[in-house]
């Protein structure tokens, strides 16, 4: 797995010299790393700009964000959605999936965290307080959630913060085994912690970098153990001579190690991609064959598998959850309403009413298992 020590050099903002993630990461950091303090980072992020189009993952910066951090997921053109927030807390990542959107949706030269934390607490508090509504928030937009925890700390700052507020959920959604900093937090049951997950021969092939499957599994076994709800998105699928047995394999193996009650969601979503990004992809990665397999456009304009296709993969991947316990709660990414009805028998009639299914299944979860730390 690509760690932190892959980093060599790490500009920081000077404003935010006195933030909670300038001192979590100045206790951590190596003294092998340079460090170089700067007082306008956007001299930095237009010298790598220039230098050229570079996928640059030894170097780090840290600065003050100057805009909003939480936003609604943007969804997708003709797709069901939820009602589901994401905090952007930085851009880039540590690995490399083949089919990471990043390669050319976002025109950002150096991969950065935003160090103002103090800000981000500011703008969750006067957007959730005193509201009667359950908040889902997610990190994992435009990074790992937990790529550079070892060396930030900054998924340990929001559990944190999160275990304070009853009617909102963090969701951690990561492809490292990174969980160390979070185990012995009291997260009041507050924090879902998530894997995208891939049979073993996707992972080696397309997700370069990251954690290998038995790394994932036991770094979900540990937080589980440490009183986290767990959640999985198989997403994206691949479609592959060979896929339904690697997928149920997949799902076997996750339940071999994993207690169904303590997953709170499961997602599935086929491999999909907008325009610009099979040109990236075939550009850095030649050998690859994702771009290979015959797709068609739909009403947001990426590119999918047929839906004869998709159809089955999603019904396969249901049977074979609901095989296992028919109470865990699945739901598909950026999919279209008749494929909802093809799968499920139904379609949400709006994001409100897909909400509805998490918070029952939330509140479910909560019946059956106390939250928090296990007692010791």
């Amino acid at each position: 797995m690509q760690t932190v020590e892959n980093i060599k050099k790490i500009y920081i903002d000077s404003s935010i010299a006195e933030g909670k993630v300038v001192h979590s990461l100045l206790e951590r950091v190596s003294a092998d790393v340079r460090l170089e303090w700067v007082d306008d980072p956007r001299e930095i992020l237009e010298q790598y700009m220039h230098a050229g189009p570079v996928v640059n993952k030894t170097d780090l910066l840290v600065y003050r964000w100057p805009a909003k951090f939480l936003s609604s997921c943007p969804g997708s053109d003709g797709m069901v959605c939820c009602q589901y927030f994401v905090i952007n807390f930085g851009i880039g990542c540590l690995f490399d999936c083949h089919y990471c959107y990043l390669q050319s949706f976002l025109n950002h030269p150096l991969m950065s965290i935003f160090g103002n934390l103090e800000d981000l607490f500011a703008e969750l508090d006067e957007r959730t307080r005193n509201r009667n509504f359950h908040f889902r928030i997610g990190t994992g937009e435009y990074t790992d959630s937990l790529a550079l925890e070892p060396l930030t700390a900054l998924s340990t700052h929001l559990v944190e913060y999160f275990a304070a507020h009853p009617n909102a959920t963090l969701e951690l959604k990561t492809k490292s085994s990174n969980v160390d900093t979070l185990l012995d937090l009291d997260h009041n049951g507050h924090t879902v912690v998530a894997w995208s997950l891939n049979p073993p021969e996707v992972i080696a092939a397309v997700e370069d970098g990251t954690a290998n499957l038995d790394e994932r599994l036991a770094a979900a076994a540990r937080v589980q153990a440490a009183g986290y709800k767990l959640a999985f998105h198989l997403d994206p699928l691949i479609y592959f001579e060979g896929w339904e047995a690697a997928y149920h394999g997949l799902i076997d193996r996750i339940f071999s190690v994993l207690d169904p009650d303590r997953v709170a969601w499961i997602s599935t979503g086929s491999f999909r991609y907008a325009p610009g990004l099979k040109e990236a992809i075939q550009a850095r990665f030649p050998d690859d064959e994702l771009t290979r397999a015959e797709m068609v456009a739909g009403p947001d304009g990426k590119q999918r598998y047929f839906k004869s296709i998709r159809e089955q993969m999603f019904r396969s991947i249901k049977e074979k959850i609901e095989s296992v316990d028919p109470a865990l709660f699945l739901y598909l990414c950026m999919e279209t309403r008749r494929m909802w009805d093809r799968v499920f028998g139904f379609v949400p009639s709006s994001g409100k009413n897909l909400d509805a299914l998490f918070d029952q299944r939330r509140l479910h979860m909560e019946a059956r298992r106390p939250t928090g730390r296990p007692q010791s």
